[in-house]
């Protein structure tokens, strides 16, 4: 867990703490030097060479190709006595690039019966140039234990999943980089998987990237990119956990589900009010440049933009997202899902990976080509629930896709993402639609431009039909790449 520094020296002495000492409080100085080459060789390949009181040990700080949970200390691939001894062996000529100085607190707890390891690092970050504050919380114990007290503990400091390994954030703060990220986009699944496995992979993957484009968003980006990246890895997420029925059985899905519709509630309208402002709201301002009126609504839509970028900015840096990235963290386990109960979650989990994903892409597929043959004829309102199904069944097939290499699934997903991006056009209409209304008020002038873009967005719906109909017919001459 990451912690301000400037709250770190309360943690020993926090109640929460004191009262469940099972044993004596250990203190000790630490340091750790972390090395590479001048080229930075090892930070290219997401490793780092770390020599801590005589010894040595390669870390994996970026993702390298191994799994790695969300939140966890760098795994450590090699130790050794000296460097010449680590697998695989680092290049010549290391130099140190970074350090930390400073204290190892440790104390061991008795929770509820169950025992747990509390290690505060509280120190200094150390380059050429640089001197930075900095302390990590590692809490040792069964994931559901560690979770739980690592929950209680938020209730008092603001304590945070940390989006990169102590390695990388001092390495990035010596070099004046900004650190990078360790997941993003889709994550690959691999045949040999089980079921179970993918379904931590997948969340722990999405729930990674969001914290990435979160932390990014918290800091006052002002660009479009975070915001819609992160609905993006959110909506994944939700869709993933869609996919595992049994994982509904999880206690810890209710309080997630509850965090998760929090954070879309303010995550949403940032994002409508970014698509129309940047989109929408550009394109009717360039048709009608010399309307006054319109040009004072798009400013007014600014406004709102701004503030609702301000909502959500104030909700990341608050402690029901930190709660959510904790409980993320820990539902982004194999655990989750094995504590599911009932005799259909250990049916599916023991299924061979690719014949779970066919039957839910089979599925999926199935409900989506119910709509017939000439879509374009529907109501708005049809055509918007197979939109829904559309992006139901990419989802899936993003996720599942890299089990079926080759053509025919890239083939597949891409007349698939076609279809949705012209749906999705008549659906930034409807939205447009509904934004108009939180802005409209009184007056002939503000009348006449929120009806200047309604109609300029009806104009679109009417061609658009012409383009659904013909990714519609494409699409459906795509065979599944699962059969």
């Amino acid at each position: 867990m990451s912690v301000p520094p400037d709250v770190a020296a309360r943690l020993p002495r926090l109640s929460r703490i004191t009262a469940l000492k099972s044993g004596r409080v250990r203190n000790q100085p630490i340091r750790i030097v972390w090395h590479d080459t001048p080229q930075a060789d090892l930070l290219a390949q997401g490793l780092a060479a770390a020599e801590q009181r005589g010894r040595w040990r390669l870390e994996q700080i970026g993702l390298n190709g191994r799994d790695w949970p969300i939140g966890a200390p760098s795994p450590i691939l090699a130790e050794a006595i000296n460097v010449t001894g680590l697998e695989p062996s680092p290049p010549e000529a290391l130099m140190p690039v970074a350090a930390f100085d400073g204290r190892a607190i440790s104390v061991d707890l008795l929770r509820n019966g169950e025992p747990l390891t509390v290690r505060l690092l509280d120190g200094v970050l150390r380059g050429v140039t640089l001197e930075q504050r900095a302390a990590r919380l590692q809490i040792a114990g069964t994931a559901s234990g560690v979770i739980e007290f690592a929950l209680d503990l938020a209730d008092d400091l603001p304590l945070s999943v940390p989006r990169a390994a102590l390695a990388s954030e001092a390495i990035a703060a010596a070099r004046a980089e900004d650190l990078q990220a360790r997941r993003l986009g889709l994550p690959e699944l691999l045949a040999e998987q089980t079921v179970s496995g993918a379904f931590a992979r997948l969340t722990g993957h999405f729930a990674d990237v969001m914290l990435y484009w979160g932390a990014e968003i918290a800091g006052g980006s002002e660009a479009l990119e975070p915001v819609h990246q992160m609905r993006v890895a959110m909506r994944r997420l939700r869709s993933a956990i869609s996919l595992f029925p049994a994982a509904d059985d999880a206690v810890a899905l209710q309080d997630l589900t509850r965090d998760l519709k929090t954070l879309t509630a303010v995550l949403g309208p940032a994002r409508d009010w970014d698509v129309f402002c940047s989109q929408t709201g550009q394109a009717v301002g360039d048709a009608f440049t010399p309307e006054a009126p319109v040009a004072r609504l798009l400013a007014r839509a600014k406004r709102r933009r701004d503030e609702h970028y301000h909502t959500l900015r104030t909700y990341l840096n608050g402690p029901g997202y930190r709660k959510l990235m904790i409980r993320l963290a820990g539902f982004a386990l194999s655990e989750s899902w094995e504590m599911a109960a009932g005799a259909e979650a250990e049916t599916i989990r023991c299924q061979p990976l690719a014949e779970f994903a066919a039957t839910v892409l089979h599925r999926r597929l199935k409900r989506l080509l119910a709509a017939g043959d000439q879509i374009e004829h529907l109501e708005a309102e049809e055509l918007h629930k197979i939109r829904l199904q559309a992006k139901r069944m990419r989802y899936a097939a993003e996720l599942f896709g890299s089990l079926w290499q080759g053509k025919a699934s890239r083939r597949f997903i891409r007349r698939l993402a076609s279809l949705q991006e012209c749906l999705g056009v008549l659906n930034d209409g409807a939205v447009a639609t509904r934004l108009m209304t939180e802005i409209a008020g009184n007056g002939a002038d503000r009348a006449l431009a929120v009806g200047i873009v309604r109609g300029f967005m009806a104009g679109r719906s009417v061609v658009q039909r012409e383009e659904i109909a013909h990714s519609w017919s494409r699409f459906r001459r795509s065979s599944p790449f699962w059969t």
